[in-house]
């Protein structure tokens, strides 16, 4: 089954138009890195893109296919991906720099800018008036402005947004119909404030398991793969502390942040996305993970159902809603400060049958409750929730 609706079809109205983030370029990386890829036209390059699991990848599309919904997906700041649809729907976009400086110049001149700031605007409006979703969902990295919203409502029913990550000043959050998010915490911030927002947790795709050969044997070591910023600090510091009683392998980014004589550095590998990233999580015995400071004491990132969908025993911090969620210490391994952690990771490198049992407890209970096919039917309760589901 085709999960991409075709491209030029009027045949169905558009349900839901996803605008994605382009997470620390992945998207674009992506595409220069596989030549197979970059020549292809629009269509084809935009399904061969997402079908390598790059952070959401084709997850969502494939969920609301599967449930009989006319769906489709922008990267909007991926600009090859972005460009290649300009060119085949007659959309300006600057000339290349590299071979015309002249042009460079004199386009810059013209606008007063940067031009390729303004084009990608104005390609993203153009797909959005040709689409003219009923729900156009934006998720949390996406560069959106309340004059860009406006403009939008003329296309669409209703705009949705989905935030998992630090407030941002310059969105303007109650010109949005709804907004979900998979931290508790915001979407209580956003409740308190008067907008229709409600939780919904992140979720694993099981397709990830017939794409990715699992390890016969695991890394008896522990693993941390994601991110570190100015908005982990409490990250950074714990994981500081972490990795001089405990070994742990970095894949990820930010590692520049950690001080001189950690021990993270000598360990420190590259940034995993796509397959390699769950063949990562995959691979190691335990997966630590540590909370973005805005969560608080919830459970929040993705990572937490990556790792354990792909039955990997994850170590978290104790949560407020781990109930919900995960059974503690028999799904997902908790703790409650630095010492109770050291504890828990050393006795399971010692028993690392138990770890591993509490590997596919998890995997298990991801497989059943929490996957992306199950994320749309909570996202359709809420639409219908707060009356926007016609």
């Amino acid at each position: 089954m085709n999960i991409q609706s075709d491209l030029n079809s009027n045949q169905k109205s558009l349900d839901f138009l996803l605008l994605m983030e382009n997470y620390q370029g992945s998207y674009t990386k992506a595409i220069k890195r596989d030549p197979q890829v970059s020549c292809l036209n629009y269509k084809d390059c935009s399904q061969a893109l997402f079908a390598k699991q790059i952070y959401y990848g084709d997850t969502y599309l494939k969920a609301f296919s599967d449930q009989g919904y006319n769906v489709q997906q922008i990267v909007p700041t991926c600009v090859p991906l972005q460009y290649k649809w300009a060119a085949e729907n007659g959309v300006w976009v600057p000339p290349q720099w590299s071979d015309k400086p002249f042009l460079q110049w004199y386009w810059r001149r013209f606008l007063k800018s940067n031009p390729e700031p303004w084009a990608i605007d104005n390609i993203l409006t153009e797909q959005i008036k040709q689409w003219q979703p009923k729900f156009l969902w934006i998720f949390s990295g996406v560069p959106i402005t309340k004059k860009q919203l406006q403009e939008w409502r003329n296309y669409v029913k209703h705009i949705i947004l989905w935030w998992a990550c630090p407030l941002n000043l310059g969105i303007p959050y109650s010109h949005f119909d709804l907004i979900l998010s998979g931290i508790p915490n915001l979407a209580k911030y956003f409740q308190i404030r008067g907008f229709n927002a409600a939780h919904m947790p992140h979720a694993f795709d099981p397709r990830i398991l017939d794409k990715v050969s699992l390890p016969t044997e695991k890394i008896p070591k522990v693993g941390f793969i994601g991110s570190l910023s100015e908005s982990h600090l409490e990250r950074i510091l714990f994981l500081d502390q972490l990795s001089r009683q405990v070994d742990i392998d970095f894949y990820g980014s930010g590692v520049d942040l950690l001080s001189k004589d950690n021990p993270l550095r000598q360990n420190y590998y590259h940034s995993v996305w796509g397959e390699e990233l769950y063949k990562t999580y995959a691979s190691y015995l335990i997966v630590i993970h540590k909370n973005i400071g805005i969560a608080g004491r919830s459970f929040s990132a993705k990572r937490l159902f990556e790792a354990t969908g792909m039955g990997t025993c994850v170590v978290t911090e104790a949560s407020d809603d781990t109930r919900e969620l995960f059974k503690a210490d028999e799904e997902i391994v908790t703790f409650s400060c630095l010492e109770e952690c050291v504890e828990k990771i050393k006795y399971l490198l010692n028993h690392p049958q138990k770890a591993i049992e509490i590997g596919k407890k998890a995997q298990q209970r991801t497989l059943s409750e929490h996957t992306y096919a199950n994320r749309v039917q909570e996202l359709t309760s809420h639409l219908k929730e707060f009356e926007l589901w016609d």
